[in-house]
């Protein structure tokens, strides 16, 4: 933004400096050409290029960036997760005294995996 700033002040003072030199001869003197093109003209192309220069260099390109929504993940083998929560289920067996072994299916949740 200073580059463009800068430029544009130079642009602004050129275009109020009308100085004149009754003396014959100089670069800039009075109707004096480069190439059969007024050096005034000259003068204007250079701070209008220096502008142009300052606009390009100071542009600044933005990335639009797609936010990606977390995926979430359970084990192999669980449910898929619900609300964030998955589900799953083991099988267990319970020996107790006297009465032998039993099967008991325990079902049991954790937070879900977030990728």
């Amino acid at each position: 933004m200073k580059k463009l700033v800068i430029a544009a002040s130079a642009l602004l003072l050129s275009l109020g400096v009308n100085a004149q030199d009754d003396k014959a001869g100089g670069f800039f003197a009075p109707g004096s050409t480069i190439g059969g093109v007024a050096t005034t003209t000259v003068a204007a192309g250079v701070v209008g290029v220096a502008v142009v220069a300052a606009i390009v260099s100071n542009s600044s390109s933005t990335s639009v960036v797609t936010p990606v929504d977390p995926v979430e993940t359970c084990n192999t083998g669980d449910a898929a997760p619900v609300n964030g929560i998955c589900t799953g289920t083991t099988t267990t067996t319970v020996t107790g005294t006297g009465t032998g072994t039993t099967t008991a299916t325990v079902t049991f949740t954790y937070p879900a995996i977030v990728q």
